[in-house]
């Protein structure tokens, strides 16, 4: 399990400079690539478009771009911030519209650490976890003591048709061995994909 910063959008303006916030659930730097593309393609007008990630769930794969603004003045800062509030598979990219003002390094880097902060803190953070999804078949007598035993356990099960077999759609945590919790039981596992979840 863990936090990561709720999608949502700020916008900071500093000397009549504009900087936009926004943020995003990733699980690449790939992905950090490809939001970026697709920002700069919507704000042509923009005079930068930096960001800051966090793309796995430990902290190890991160970076950030500044985009052409003075080196270590945008992306670092917005990196900072989200590894001040200790959240993963977090993006923030900032656009950037040049109000006529220049603001030195040291207001430039305030900027875009104030634009990713006070992103943050309007949008929250929110827990998520990695969980695999399943389809399960078994017998109807077996049913009932896989379905008691799958109560007990970190898993949710919908989906649910009854025939001459019962069918449902199972989802768990990522790290959870769902096969050797009711195979033995009597119940035909299949994996199907794996997705996040966020955890109200």
């Amino acid at each position: 399990m863990f936090d990561c910063v709720k999608s949502g959008e700020y916008v900071l303006t500093v000397k009549r400079s504009e900087f936009i916030a926004s943020s995003y659930l990733i699980g690449s730097r790939d992905e950090a690539k490809r939001i970026s593309s697709e920002l700069k393609a919507k704000h042509r007008d923009a005079r930068h478009v930096c960001y800051g990630y966090i793309a796995d769930e430990i902290g190890d794969d991160f970076g950030y771009d500044d985009d052409g603004e003075p080196s270590g003045t945008a992306g670092k800062p917005i990196y900072s911030a989200l590894a001040a509030a200790d959240v993963r598979r977090s993006l923030i990219a900032v656009v950037r519209y040049f109000g006529g003002i220049k603001l030195g390094a040291g207001g430039l880097t305030r900027a875009y650490r104030e634009a990713a902060t006070g992103l943050i803190e309007r949008v929250g953070t929110v827990k998520a976890e990695r969980r695999a999804e399943y389809s399960v078949t078994c017998g109807q007598s077996e049913y009932k003591r896989i379905a008691a035993t799958l109560r007990a356990l970190p898993a949710e099960c919908g989906n649910i048709v009854y025939n001459d077999k019962v069918s449902f759609c199972l989802t768990a945590p990522i790290e959870f061995d769902v096969c050797a919790a009711i195979t033995p039981l009597g119940a035909k596992v299949e994996y199907l994909s794996e997705k996040f979840c966020f955890i109200q």
